[in-house]
């Protein structure tokens, strides 16, 4: 995975669909590798970004202290964690071995984070998308994701295949225009295989 630090540092600070300050431990296990560690939670797109709290209660918000990266979580309500009163659980399907355990201070507020985050995923617009189109499809007879760049020369797919759910009625007759080169300006970027990055 390959990021941007400056870009990342300025989609955490625009307005979040959600923020607040809550705790939050790595499990390894079934048991915390540390401590509850108190931050300040942003979430943006499929994004949800943590910024360290100092000893007088103030939160840096001048850049983030991490990100969780949302694709393929799993987050769900805990009941019986140990330390917390009202938390949820956040872990990946491609690192099963690892969760994070988030505290909040109400009932109320996890559910509301628990239902942001499973409506902040690609994967979950994506469902919500294609539920959309086959129920206008049903009603109208109509893709309304076809498309008409030229004349007699359309891209998506047909009625049929949506309402049936194939994928082999997909058809495409414009030109590719050629990819730009590669960039290879790696004091800007960086690389990370896990979903948790630390800036």
């Amino acid at each position: 995975m390959r990021f941007n630090n400056k870009e990342m540092i300025h989609i955490s600070h625009s307005n979040p669909v959600l923020e607040g300050r809550m705790s939050y431990a790595k499990l390894s296990n079934g048991y915390a590798t540390k401590g509850f560690k108190e931050r300040w939670f942003r979430l943006k797109y499929n994004l949800l970004f943590y910024f360290k709290i100092n000893g007088f209660g103030q939160v840096d918000l001048h850049q983030p202290a991490g990100v969780f990266v949302l694709e393929n979580s799993i987050v769900r309500l805990e009941n019986n964690m140990p330390g917390t009163l009202f938390s949820f659980s956040l872990s990946f399907k491609d690192e099963p071995d690892k969760k994070y355990i988030i505290s909040s201070q109400s009932e109320d507020h996890v559910h509301q984070w628990i239902k942001c985050i499973q409506c902040s995923t690609y994967e979950y617009m994506r469902t919500r998308m294609t539920t959309i189109q086959k129920k206008i499809v049903e009603l109208t007879g109509r893709d309304p994701l076809l498309m008409y760049p030229e004349e007699g020369k359309k891209i998506g797919r047909t009625n049929r295949s949506v309402a049936d759910g194939d994928d082999s009625d997909l058809f495409f007759n414009l030109p590719t225009d050629p990819l730009p080169p590669p960039r290879h300006k790696h004091d800007a970027c960086k690389t990370a295989e896990s979903n948790l990055i630390e800036l």
